[in-house]
């Protein structure tokens, strides 16, 4: 058997919520890569699918080289933020980031470490490819969702000042010294896109490996044109996840945007809603996205994580020979 390798300055981290069946999939793949990162962290954003109790089946068999966070439920960018932070302080030089349904591919992490130290990069990331159809980029890039012609684009193996945060991202512990962590009350969607745009603010050199593979579920929107088009179009979403979509969205316009797009994106969401005669759907849209324009959060949001405690140790099996 080949002796096993590991790169001990890299902590991959996992983020997950009710999604066993995916998780130890996603967590073979990180364990199968050549070299393998010095440690794992997996943050569960409290699952109540049996997740803490596999991940705790996992921590006996791997020891120290894993570690579990569990805390309640704070979104994506609430579970991120918690495991950088716990990467960090476990003193990671590189942090290699996914989310329970993300595989990467045999090779991946020795690309993206090959292709950081030649193009002196501080985030890295792979090309995503759609699992439900892998000639399919999941997220379009530089106006391409074709693995082909982003390839094409490429130079020495990288598409330069282009990165899907944070689908199997190599991120530096520079890139948090110089910008912070992730806005954790962003709590979900757009907390990936204001991550990406502050270290692009700050300076900070980007680009994704192309020969380095990671498959991810396709991105897919419901999007309806407004006025016949005049306004360009507005995307639909749940209702529990509009609120997040709108503020978020408030805020990156008011820090990143020219001002140009804030009458721009209330003139279309309100004529959307106005169309449909949704009177509940413009109030959610003008009061969530007018809040994040002034950086206003659920005070629920800014508060930091509840952690949990994590299942006991199962008990040691009887050693009694005694017969009925």
């Amino acid at each position: 058997m080949a002796q096993e390798t590991s790169t001990t300055d890299v902590v991959a981290i996992v983020v997950t919520h009710n999604r066993l069946p995916l998780l130890p999939t996603c967590v073979a793949a990180i364990q199968a890569q050549v070299p393998r990162p010095g440690r794992l962290v997996v943050v569960d954003s409290g699952s109540s699918d049996g997740t803490p109790e596999w991940l705790m089946a996992q921590k006996e068999e791997l020891g120290d080289w894993l570690t579990v966070v569990r805390q309640a439920n704070c979104g994506s960018a609430g579970a991120y933020h918690t495991a950088f932070d716990t990467a960090l302080k476990l003193g990671a030089a590189w942090i290699w980031s996914t989310d329970d349904d993300g595989i990467p591919q045999p090779g991946a992490l020795a690309e993206l470490l090959a292709q950081a130290e030649r193009h002196g990069l501080d985030l890295v990331g792979p090309l995503v490819l759609a699992a439900e159809d892998r000639t399919t980029l999941a997220f379009p890039m530089k106006g391409t969702r074709s693995p082909d012609e982003l390839k094409a684009m490429a130079k020495n193996g990288l598409a330069a000042e282009t990165i899907a945060l944070f689908n199997g991202t190599l991120l530096h512990r520079r890139v948090f010294e110089r910008i912070g962590n992730v806005k954790r009350e962003m709590f979900i969607w757009g907390d990936e896109y204001e991550f990406t745009l502050r270290a692009r603010r700050a300076g900070l050199k980007a680009g994704t490996a192309v020969n380095a593979l990671h498959v991810h579920p396709g991105m897919s929107r419901t999007e309806h044109k407004v006025l016949g088009g005049r306004l360009g179009t507005v995307e639909e979403m749940r209702a529990d996840r509009a609120p997040h979509y709108f503020r978020n969205m408030g805020y990156i316009h008011a820090n990143y945007e020219k001002a140009a797009a804030i009458p721009r994106m209330i003139a279309k969401y309100t004529a959307h809603y106005v169309t449909k005669r949704d009177w509940k759907g413009l109030g959610v849209f003008l009061e969530n996205y007018l809040a994040g324009l002034r950086d206003e959060y659920p005070e629920e949001l800014r508060k930091p994580p509840t952690f949990l405690p994590l299942p006991e140790r199962p008990a040691a099996p009887s050693s009694s020979s005694e017969v009925a």
